[in-house]
């Protein structure tokens, strides 16, 4: 990497990480801080307005159900104190082992929980948000057996920027709460991070928000539509508002990028490609926390090492470099711009990975709901969205490849 570009991109949001070391000890201003579950071992930062001190990893619940209960409760002894999870994760029996787990033992005075909620469908059809919003917040707290969540998200905000301030739904956010049935509200976000972000911190509406960050994305100068300066803006006027932020998909295509590294202690240290990158995001100045997703004790233990990990700024500056350098899809979203069929090719390789990562049935069935005119077979071959495309990924390929899977 050339050093002028080293530097703009260290000026965009990564100069602390750039420093290397160890991650800074984030002490709480606000003496009114909630501490919960916090133990030796895992690190703990001030999530923003919310005041919670919240564990820098995060369990994702994407899989999780009753067979991994013990996985929770293995996070939850190695100090893991934040629980995400959304209301149709594995057909709702995600936040079923939730409820059965920490409904018991007081567990749930020791934990913040959110989840999401999905009203995509309503927010297009411009009608049904407000009395969709309060039946499934009703329905979450039921299957989570609680009174009340720490935070609740509207789901997915992609192709949803109009809607970060829909009316209907910030009326429910606000009756919600008013009730006591949520304490904060939030978004999350896969493609569109930046621009979600911005106008979900400059609103006043929002407490927190789970954006898609990683290294891909940073190094080629795009997050989702947007640029790494965009994004740093928006990281900056999150940190002036107080949101607390969540990055989720930090390890996209860790093994990919790890496997091109240089500098020996990467490789000789034993960590993970996993680790690697997820520590990496953990530098980045404004973030709190990393969604991580586990379904076996491998991972947790992995997971609840990542705050401890060391990387010098050689090693940070390197995995920037074999990022650049690994040639996969970082969902910057230029081909979806590009393709003249609306072939929904992002998403189409997300569930690819799902596929590829064991989550067979998850995978097959969000493909399955996809409209014929974004599947990949609508692809009429023109190339044009790997004309676009910065990490010259072999698109039509991967179509095939996904939807010989996925079909």
């Amino acid at each position: 990497m050339e050093r002028r570009q080293f530097l703009r991109c260290a000026a965009a949001g990564v100069s602390a990480a750039m420093m290397g070391g160890a991650l800074p000890k984030v002490w709480a201003a606000d003496p009114q801080v909630e501490r919960r579950n916090e133990r030796p071992g895992m690190t703990y930062a001030r999530f923003g307005r919310t005041n919670f001190m919240v564990s820098r990893i995060v369990h994702g619940s994407l899989n999780t159900n009753r067979e991994r209960i013990p996985l929770l409760a293995r996070l939850y002894e190695g100090g893991v104190n934040f629980f995400d999870t959304a209301q149709y994760y594995a057909g709702g029996r995600s936040e079923e082992a939730f409820g059965e787990y920490f409904s018991q033992d007081g567990r749930r005075k020791n934990v913040f929980i959110a989840t999401k909620i999905d009203l995509r469908a309503e927010l297009k059809a411009g009608k049904g948000v407000y009395e969709k919003a309060m039946k499934l917040a009703e329905q979450s707290l039921k299957r989570l057996r609680t009174d009340c969540v720490d935070i609740l998200m509207l789901h997915g905000c992609t192709t949803l920027v109009d809607w970060v301030t829909h009316e209907d739904w910030l009326r429910a956010c606000d009756d919600l709460k008013k009730q006591g049935k949520t304490r904060f509200i939030g978004i999350s976000e896969h493609a569109k991070p930046a621009e979600v972000l911005k106008i979900a911190a400059e609103s006043g509406k929002y407490d927190a928000a789970m954006v898609a960050f990683s290294l891909i994305r940073g190094e080629w100068d795009g997050l989702g539509r947007t640029t790494i300066q965009a994004m740093d803006a928006s990281l900056k006027t999150a940190q002036e508002k107080d949101l607390g932020i969540v990055v989720m998909k930090a390890a996209l295509k860790a093994e990919d990028i790890v496997a091109s590294v240089s500098e020996p202690k990467l490789k000789k240290q034993g960590y993970s490609p996993y680790q690697l990158c997820y520590r990496y995001v953990l530098g980045v100045p404004g973030v709190h926390a990393v969604v991580c997703g586990m379904v076996n004790m491998t991972q947790v233990d992995e997971n609840l090492a990542v705050p401890k990990i060391e990387l010098a700024a050689a090693e940070i500056k390197d995995l920037r470099r074999a990022a650049a350098c690994s040639g996969v899809c970082g969902f910057c979203g230029a081909c979806l711009d590009a393709c003249p069929s609306g072939v929904a090719v992002q998403d189409i390789q997300r569930f690819h990975g799902y596929f590829i990562h064991g989550y067979r049935e998850a995978a097959r069935a969000e493909y399955a709901s996809l409209a014929p005119e974004q599947k990949a077979t609508a692809c009429r071959g023109c190339a044009q969205c790997e004309g676009v495309c910065p990490g010259r990924v072999p698109i039509r390929r991967r179509l095939k490849e996904a939807h010989d899977a996925l079909a």
